[in-house]
């Protein structure tokens, strides 16, 4: 099951790249890790460096579900990794953002500043 789950995630995390690209996006990185964290995926968004949660929800039962699974300890691991990838990028300087996407069978829902690294989801 888990392996059927990582794989699902691979696929999620390739939709949701290809996707941001064709919304003008450019991709820095994908699973970039962190002893916090990891953080699916980096973008630029023009000036913006967006880090990106996806959850890949592509059987029936798990639908809908994608968003709540991005947990305020979840955020808060995302957060930690990004300062700490802007640090050595020397970026802390720079805007940034957290979205989240949800793929599922039907569709992408793409979640815009989905949270702040203070924990606020909205």
């Amino acid at each position: 099951m888990k392996k059927v789950t990582y794989e699902a995630g691979l696929q999620g995390e390739e939709i949701a790249k290809d996707y941001l690209i064709r919304k003008g996006m450019r991709c820095i990185e994908t699973r970039y890790r962190e002893k916090p964290g990891e953080i699916d995926l980096i973008m630029e968004d023009g000036d913006t460096v967006v880090f990106v949660e996806v959850k890949a929800r592509f059987s029936q039962r798990q639908q809908g579900f994608g968003l709540s699974a991005v947990t305020p300890a979840k955020q808060k691991k995302i957060a930690r990794a990004a300062v700490l990838f802007l640090a050595r990028k020397n970026w802390l300087k720079r805007a940034v953002r957290f979205d989240v996407l949800e793929i599922n069978q039907e569709q992408i829902l793409h979640i815009p500043n989905a949270f702040q690294p203070g924990g606020m989801m909205f």
